[in-house]
Protein backbone atom coordinates (compact mmCIF):
# COMPACT_ATOMS: atom_id res chain seq x y z
CA UNK A 1 0.00 0.00 0.00
CA UNK A 2 1.30 3.22 -0.98
CA UNK A 3 2.21 5.39 1.75
CA UNK A 4 0.42 8.64 2.40
CA UNK A 5 1.97 12.14 2.68
CA UNK A 6 0.39 12.72 5.77
CA UNK A 7 1.27 9.46 7.48
CA UNK A 8 4.37 10.81 6.72
CA UNK A 9 3.93 13.91 8.65
CA UNK A 10 2.61 11.69 11.47
CA UNK A 11 6.05 9.79 11.66
CA UNK A 12 8.19 13.09 11.34
CA UNK A 13 5.94 14.36 14.57
CA UNK A 14 6.38 11.70 16.49
CA UNK A 15 10.03 12.02 15.98
CA UNK A 16 10.51 15.02 15.63
CA UNK A 17 11.20 15.71 19.67
CA UNK A 18 13.78 12.93 19.90
CA UNK A 19 15.72 14.55 17.12
CA UNK A 20 15.86 17.93 18.71
CA UNK A 21 16.90 16.22 22.01
CA UNK A 22 19.26 14.27 20.46
CA UNK A 23 20.61 17.78 19.06
CA UNK A 24 20.91 19.25 22.72
CA UNK A 25 22.80 16.06 23.74
CA UNK A 26 25.38 16.38 20.55
CA UNK A 27 25.92 20.09 21.49
CA UNK A 28 27.51 20.47 24.52
CA UNK A 29 26.41 24.22 25.42
CA UNK A 30 22.74 23.84 23.77
CA UNK A 31 22.93 20.58 26.57
CA UNK A 32 23.75 22.79 29.53
CA UNK A 33 21.47 25.57 28.82
CA UNK A 34 18.74 23.19 28.66
CA UNK A 35 19.63 21.29 32.04
CA UNK A 36 20.11 24.57 34.03
CA UNK A 37 16.64 25.52 32.90
CA UNK A 38 17.87 28.92 30.89
CA UNK A 39 15.72 28.49 28.46
CA UNK A 40 11.95 30.30 27.16
CA UNK A 41 9.59 29.10 25.29
CA UNK A 42 7.10 31.34 23.51
CA UNK A 43 6.39 34.11 25.91
CA UNK A 44 7.68 36.65 24.43
CA UNK A 45 5.52 39.22 22.67
CA UNK A 46 7.44 40.46 19.97
CA UNK A 47 10.91 39.50 17.78
CA UNK A 48 13.61 40.13 20.60
CA UNK A 49 14.62 39.37 24.14
CA UNK A 50 15.71 42.70 26.26
CA UNK A 51 17.86 41.49 29.22
CA UNK A 52 19.77 43.67 32.03
CA UNK A 53 23.33 43.20 32.55
CA UNK A 54 24.22 44.48 36.05
CA UNK A 55 27.52 45.80 36.60
CA UNK A 56 27.99 46.72 40.10
CA UNK A 57 25.82 47.22 43.46
CA UNK A 58 23.03 49.88 43.86
CA UNK A 59 23.86 51.83 46.94
CA UNK A 60 27.12 52.75 48.60
CA UNK A 61 28.72 52.05 51.75
CA UNK A 62 28.71 54.75 55.06
CA UNK A 63 31.19 54.22 58.29
CA UNK A 64 29.40 55.10 61.48
CA UNK A 65 31.85 56.10 64.34
CA UNK A 66 30.00 58.85 66.11
CA UNK A 67 26.85 57.70 65.57
CA UNK A 68 25.88 61.11 64.35
CA UNK A 69 27.19 60.56 60.52
CA UNK A 70 24.33 61.28 57.80
CA UNK A 71 23.50 58.01 56.25
CA UNK A 72 24.64 58.30 52.81
CA UNK A 73 21.66 57.55 50.19
CA UNK A 74 20.45 57.52 46.52
CA UNK A 75 20.58 55.14 43.89
CA UNK A 76 23.77 53.95 41.53
CA UNK A 77 22.66 53.31 37.77
CA UNK A 78 24.87 49.90 37.41
CA UNK A 79 22.18 48.46 35.09
CA UNK A 80 22.25 48.30 31.42
CA UNK A 81 19.74 46.54 28.99
CA UNK A 82 20.96 44.22 26.53
CA UNK A 83 18.81 42.66 23.60
CA UNK A 84 18.44 39.78 20.93
CA UNK A 85 16.74 38.74 17.90
CA UNK A 86 15.36 35.19 17.31
CA UNK A 87 15.68 34.78 13.84
CA UNK A 88 13.29 32.97 11.92
CA UNK A 89 15.15 29.63 9.93
CA UNK A 90 13.39 27.60 7.74
CA UNK A 91 14.45 24.38 6.33
CA UNK A 92 12.87 22.76 3.59
CA UNK A 93 12.68 19.58 1.65
CA UNK A 94 10.99 17.96 -0.66
CA UNK A 95 9.66 14.24 -1.05
CA UNK A 96 8.48 12.96 -4.65
CA UNK A 97 5.11 11.26 -4.62
CA UNK A 98 6.88 8.66 -6.54
CA UNK A 99 8.64 7.72 -3.99
CA UNK A 100 6.23 7.12 -1.44
CA UNK A 101 3.58 5.46 -4.49
CA UNK A 102 6.05 3.04 -4.33
CA UNK A 103 6.82 2.16 -1.36
CA UNK A 104 5.27 -0.58 0.60
CA UNK A 105 4.77 -1.33 4.69
CA UNK A 106 6.53 0.08 7.46
CA UNK A 107 9.88 -0.98 5.73
CA UNK A 108 9.91 1.42 2.95
CA UNK A 109 8.47 4.30 5.31
CA UNK A 110 11.86 3.93 7.10
CA UNK A 111 13.60 4.28 4.42
CA UNK A 112 11.79 7.67 3.34
CA UNK A 113 12.96 9.02 6.23
CA UNK A 114 16.24 7.98 6.64
CA UNK A 115 16.38 9.15 3.10
CA UNK A 116 14.60 12.43 3.69
CA UNK A 117 13.88 13.52 7.27
CA UNK A 118 16.48 12.51 9.35
CA UNK A 119 19.24 13.61 6.81
CA UNK A 120 17.65 17.18 6.39
CA UNK A 121 17.46 17.28 10.22
CA UNK A 122 20.69 16.72 11.21
CA UNK A 123 22.34 19.04 8.23
CA UNK A 124 19.82 21.51 10.05
CA UNK A 125 21.79 20.81 13.18
CA UNK A 126 25.81 20.57 11.45
CA UNK A 127 24.54 24.30 10.23
CA UNK A 128 23.69 26.04 13.57
CA UNK A 129 26.56 24.42 15.20
CA UNK A 130 28.64 25.96 12.15
CA UNK A 131 26.91 29.01 12.43
CA UNK A 132 27.53 29.40 16.32
CA UNK A 133 31.14 28.38 16.28
CA UNK A 134 32.13 30.29 13.15
CA UNK A 135 29.50 32.64 11.79
CA UNK A 136 29.83 31.31 8.22
CA UNK A 137 26.21 29.53 8.19
CA UNK A 138 25.17 32.82 5.86
CA UNK A 139 26.41 30.77 2.55
CA UNK A 140 30.12 31.06 2.77
CA UNK A 141 32.34 28.24 1.68
CA UNK A 142 31.91 24.94 3.93
CA UNK A 143 28.17 26.47 5.22
CA UNK A 144 25.28 24.97 4.67
CA UNK A 145 23.71 28.71 3.49
CA UNK A 146 20.97 30.82 5.19
CA UNK A 147 21.58 30.50 8.52
CA UNK A 148 23.36 33.51 8.85
CA UNK A 149 20.93 35.11 11.35
CA UNK A 150 21.51 32.87 14.02
CA UNK A 151 24.04 34.17 16.93
CA UNK A 152 27.88 32.89 16.50
CA UNK A 153 30.72 32.77 19.29
CA UNK A 154 33.18 34.45 16.52
CA UNK A 155 34.24 37.85 16.90
CA UNK A 156 35.51 38.26 13.62
CA UNK A 157 32.06 37.25 11.74
CA UNK A 158 28.84 39.34 11.65
CA UNK A 159 25.64 38.04 11.70
CA UNK A 160 22.28 38.86 10.73
CA UNK A 161 19.59 38.70 13.37
CA UNK A 162 16.72 40.69 11.75
CA UNK A 163 18.17 40.48 7.95
CA UNK A 164 19.28 44.24 8.08
CA UNK A 165 21.00 44.62 11.63
CA UNK A 166 24.35 43.43 11.24
CA UNK A 167 25.68 42.47 14.91
CA UNK A 168 29.43 41.15 15.80
CA UNK A 169 30.46 38.00 17.20
CA UNK A 170 30.65 37.71 21.05
CA UNK A 171 34.32 36.70 21.76
CA UNK A 172 36.53 39.25 20.16
CA UNK A 173 40.06 38.39 19.98
CA UNK A 174 41.97 40.69 21.49
CA UNK A 175 43.18 41.99 25.38
CA UNK A 176 40.11 42.71 27.82
CA UNK A 177 40.80 46.11 27.76
CA UNK A 178 41.16 47.29 23.90
CA UNK A 179 37.73 45.44 23.44
CA UNK A 180 35.31 47.99 21.33
CA UNK A 181 32.72 45.07 19.82
CA UNK A 182 29.08 46.14 19.95
CA UNK A 183 27.62 42.60 21.26
CA UNK A 184 23.96 42.65 22.02
CA UNK A 185 23.87 46.14 21.56
CA UNK A 186 26.26 46.89 24.13
CA UNK A 187 29.38 48.28 23.65
CA UNK A 188 32.43 46.47 25.12
CA UNK A 189 34.19 48.66 28.08
CA UNK A 190 31.82 51.26 27.39
CA UNK A 191 29.15 49.55 29.24
CA UNK A 192 31.28 48.58 32.27
CA UNK A 193 32.40 44.75 33.01
CA UNK A 194 31.22 43.84 28.99
CA UNK A 195 34.11 42.42 27.27
CA UNK A 196 35.52 39.22 27.36
CA UNK A 197 38.43 37.52 29.06
CA UNK A 198 41.19 36.60 26.14
CA UNK A 199 44.40 34.87 26.14
CA UNK A 200 47.64 34.03 23.30
CA UNK A 201 49.08 30.97 23.37
CA UNK A 202 52.72 31.38 21.63
CA UNK A 203 53.21 27.34 21.32
CA UNK A 204 51.04 25.30 23.04
CA UNK A 205 54.39 23.05 24.52
CA UNK A 206 55.61 26.73 25.73
CA UNK A 207 52.92 28.39 27.41
CA UNK A 208 49.33 26.44 26.55
CA UNK A 209 48.32 25.06 29.68
CA UNK A 210 49.35 27.72 31.71
CA UNK A 211 47.53 30.30 28.88
CA UNK A 212 44.59 28.40 29.63
CA UNK A 213 44.60 28.61 33.29
CA UNK A 214 44.98 32.16 33.37
CA UNK A 215 41.91 32.51 31.17
CA UNK A 216 39.91 29.74 33.05
CA UNK A 217 40.62 31.88 36.15
CA UNK A 218 40.20 35.12 35.27
CA UNK A 219 36.48 33.98 33.46
CA UNK A 220 35.45 31.80 36.74
CA UNK A 221 35.76 34.31 39.12
CA UNK A 222 33.94 37.09 37.62
CA UNK A 223 29.91 37.11 37.69
CA UNK A 224 27.56 35.39 40.50
CA UNK A 225 28.67 33.57 42.66
CA UNK A 226 25.95 31.13 42.25
CA UNK A 227 26.97 30.60 38.76
CA UNK A 228 29.87 28.52 39.33
CA UNK A 229 33.54 28.44 37.48
CA UNK A 230 33.67 28.20 33.69
CA UNK A 231 32.45 24.47 32.86
CA UNK A 232 32.57 24.20 29.19
CA UNK A 233 35.84 24.63 26.69
CA UNK A 234 35.17 23.94 22.80
CA UNK A 235 38.53 24.13 20.82
CA UNK A 236 39.06 23.59 17.17
CA UNK A 237 40.86 20.02 16.45
CA UNK A 238 44.77 20.90 16.46
CA UNK A 239 44.16 22.83 19.62
CA UNK A 240 42.03 19.71 21.34
CA UNK A 241 44.63 17.39 20.07
CA UNK A 242 47.74 19.03 21.24
CA UNK A 243 46.16 19.53 24.80
CA UNK A 244 45.90 16.00 24.96
CA UNK A 245 49.72 15.49 23.58
CA UNK A 246 50.52 17.75 26.62
CA UNK A 247 48.53 15.75 29.41
CA UNK A 248 51.68 13.15 28.33
CA UNK A 249 50.87 9.75 30.72
CA UNK A 250 48.34 11.42 32.67
CA UNK A 251 45.51 9.90 33.39
CA UNK A 252 42.14 10.81 30.59
CA UNK A 253 38.61 10.11 31.47
CA UNK A 254 36.76 10.41 28.80
CA UNK A 255 32.98 11.37 29.06
CA UNK A 256 29.92 10.38 27.05
CA UNK A 257 26.35 12.08 27.83
CA UNK A 258 23.12 9.91 28.53
CA UNK A 259 22.48 6.66 28.94
CA UNK A 260 21.48 5.85 25.69
CA UNK A 261 23.61 8.01 23.83
CA UNK A 262 25.10 7.33 20.37
CA UNK A 263 28.37 5.50 19.87
CA UNK A 264 29.45 8.78 17.81
CA UNK A 265 28.65 10.99 20.81
CA UNK A 266 30.68 14.02 21.20
CA UNK A 267 33.27 13.16 23.94
CA UNK A 268 34.91 15.35 26.85
CA UNK A 269 38.11 15.57 28.29
CA UNK A 270 38.20 17.05 32.04
CA UNK A 271 40.32 20.71 32.12
CA UNK A 272 40.24 21.75 35.68
CA UNK A 273 36.35 21.58 36.46
CA UNK A 274 35.17 22.36 33.05
CA UNK A 275 34.81 19.63 30.29
CA UNK A 276 36.55 20.13 26.99
CA UNK A 277 35.24 19.02 23.18
CA UNK A 278 36.34 19.50 20.41
CA UNK A 279 34.29 21.48 18.13
CA UNK A 280 34.03 19.61 14.55
CA UNK A 281 32.33 22.91 13.01
CA UNK A 282 35.63 25.00 14.28
CA UNK A 283 37.85 25.50 11.31
CA UNK A 284 40.42 27.69 11.58
CA UNK A 285 41.77 27.61 8.39
CA UNK A 286 38.50 29.42 7.22
CA UNK A 287 38.29 32.52 5.85
CA UNK A 288 35.63 33.42 8.47
CA UNK A 289 38.51 33.75 11.24
CA UNK A 290 40.25 37.14 9.92
CA UNK A 291 42.55 37.87 12.87
CA UNK A 292 45.82 36.53 12.70
CA UNK A 293 45.91 34.65 16.61
CA UNK A 294 42.64 33.02 15.62
CA UNK A 295 43.63 31.47 12.70
CA UNK A 296 46.09 29.71 14.91
CA UNK A 297 43.43 27.63 16.97
CA UNK A 298 40.61 29.04 18.93
CA UNK A 299 39.38 27.32 22.36
CA UNK A 300 35.81 28.95 23.59
CA UNK A 301 36.09 29.30 27.31
CA UNK A 302 32.02 28.93 28.36
CA UNK A 303 30.39 29.66 31.63
CA UNK A 304 27.47 28.06 30.48
CA UNK A 305 24.62 29.65 33.07
CA UNK A 306 25.57 32.90 31.67
CA UNK A 307 23.74 31.96 28.65
CA UNK A 308 20.14 31.68 27.27
CA UNK A 309 17.88 30.87 25.03
CA UNK A 310 14.60 31.80 23.78
CA UNK A 311 12.02 30.20 21.16
CA UNK A 312 9.14 32.23 19.30
CA UNK A 313 5.77 31.01 18.73
CA UNK A 314 2.96 28.86 20.32
CA UNK A 315 0.84 27.15 17.29
CA UNK A 316 2.48 24.31 16.50
CA UNK A 317 -0.16 23.64 13.62
CA UNK A 318 0.61 27.27 12.41
CA UNK A 319 3.85 28.92 13.28
CA UNK A 320 5.00 26.36 15.24
CA UNK A 321 6.53 26.65 18.40
CA UNK A 322 10.02 27.25 16.68
CA UNK A 323 12.04 24.48 18.40
CA UNK A 324 13.15 22.27 15.42
CA UNK A 325 9.53 21.99 14.67
CA UNK A 326 8.20 20.39 11.51
CA UNK A 327 5.49 21.34 9.36
CA UNK A 328 3.82 20.40 5.97
CA UNK A 329 2.92 18.08 4.02
CA UNK A 330 2.85 20.92 1.39
CA UNK A 331 1.71 20.09 -1.98
CA UNK A 332 4.07 22.31 -4.92
CA UNK A 333 1.83 23.41 -7.68
CA UNK A 334 2.98 22.03 -11.09
CA UNK A 335 4.69 19.04 -9.29
CA UNK A 336 4.01 15.73 -7.99
CA UNK A 337 6.26 16.72 -4.67
CA UNK A 338 5.55 17.29 -1.16
CA UNK A 339 7.34 19.63 0.81
CA UNK A 340 8.64 19.73 4.51
CA UNK A 341 9.73 22.31 6.76
CA UNK A 342 11.65 21.81 10.15
CA UNK A 343 11.13 25.14 11.27
CA UNK A 344 13.37 27.26 13.87
CA UNK A 345 12.93 30.28 15.55
CA UNK A 346 15.50 30.77 17.94
CA UNK A 347 17.67 32.76 19.82
CA UNK A 348 20.73 33.03 22.52
CA UNK A 349 22.64 35.51 24.61
CA UNK A 350 25.28 35.56 27.39
CA UNK A 351 24.26 38.71 30.10
CA UNK A 352 27.58 38.16 32.35
CA UNK A 353 30.61 38.03 29.29
CA UNK A 354 33.22 38.90 31.23
CA UNK A 355 32.58 35.51 33.09
CA UNK A 356 34.03 33.97 29.64
CA UNK A 357 36.87 33.85 27.64
CA UNK A 358 38.66 32.74 24.34
CA UNK A 359 42.04 31.49 23.95
CA UNK A 360 43.85 31.55 20.33
CA UNK A 361 46.89 30.03 19.49
CA UNK A 362 46.88 26.84 20.98
CA UNK A 363 47.21 24.90 17.26
CA UNK A 364 50.23 25.48 17.18
CA UNK A 365 52.17 22.96 18.82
Amino acid sequence: MPIQPDVLQSCLEDLAPGYSELFTLWHPLMERILLRGNIDRGSLKGPWREFVVVTGGPGTVTQVTTGSEVIAGGRRQNAERGNEYAPRLIYAFDVPGKDMAEANGENDLAKIIKRYPELALSDFHEGISQQLAMGNGGGASGAVGGLGGFVTLNGDAQYNAQGNTNRQGIFEFLPSGTQADVVHNLTKNTTAGWYNQYGQISSFSTDGKATMRQVYYKASRQGSKASGPVDLLLGDESSYLNYIDDLDDQVRVMKVEGDKAPGQVRQGIPFLEADFFLEDSLDVTNAAFTTADASNGVIYMLKSDTFHIFTLGHDSGMETKGDFAVRGPIRIPEQDMWRYEYVLNMGMYCDQLRANGVVTGGAIA
